[in-house]
């Protein structure tokens, strides 16, 4: 199960780069809303307009492709978002795929008041957490996934509860859970 806030790996930097220090600054810009809106939109006037409500919309050579194609294979002549990770916000007003259709952000809202407080993005491991928590993660969480459906569809009776509870002690969770406290307080402090 992956973090709903974000990939790691949306960018990386290796050691061969030789101006790391301008990479990152250039990375940085697409945090901006001026990177944002260049990665997502284009340039204006070339790929979008802003309109007389001062929302972002794509010119109509993009929206209406006079060769037949769709938007998303006319925009990938000018702009790399479409397909894989990439670093940066996707906001409303600069990104203007399925999600921010009107029933997609209706559908959000409806939602809202169930969204959690705070998301996590992926914890990253010490290379020694990695090694022990990848036994105990591949164990623990078929087991847990297995008796969740059991227990939900009832083939597993509820008064089974803390015998299911003993046996996910017996498979390390303390462990499990204090590499994972490590992770967050690292998350928590960076």
């Amino acid at each position: 199960m992956t973090s709903p806030l974000a990939h790691i790996g949306g960018f990386v930097v290796t050691k061969e780069n030789k101006h790391i220090p301008e990479t990152l600054r250039w990375l940085d810009y697409f945090y901006s809303e001026e990177g944002t809106k260049l990665f997502f939109m284009g340039i204006e006037g070339e790929t979008f307009e802003v309109d007389e409500n001062g929302d972002l919309q794509y010119l109509d050579k993009i929206t209406n492709s006079s060769e037949g194609l769709s938007m998303e294979q006319e925009l990938s002549k000018y702009i790399t978002w479409l397909g894989g990770g990439y670093p940066g916000f996707v906001r409303e007003a600069t990104f203007k795929g399925a999600e921010s259709l009107p029933s997609s952000i209706e559908a959000a809202q409806k939602l809202e008041p169930h969204m959690l407080d705070e998301v996590w993005p992926e914890f990253t491991y010490t290379v020694e957490e990695n090694s022990k928590l990848s036994g105990l993660k591949a164990d623990i969480h078929k087991y847990v996934d297995e008796m969740q459906d059991k227990f939900i569809t009832g083939t597993e009776p509820l008064s089974k509860w803390d015998e299911y509870v003993k046996k996910v002690e017996k498979m390390g969770l303390e462990d499990y859970l204090e590499i994972q406290q490590a992770a967050y307080e690292r998350y928590k402090n960076n």
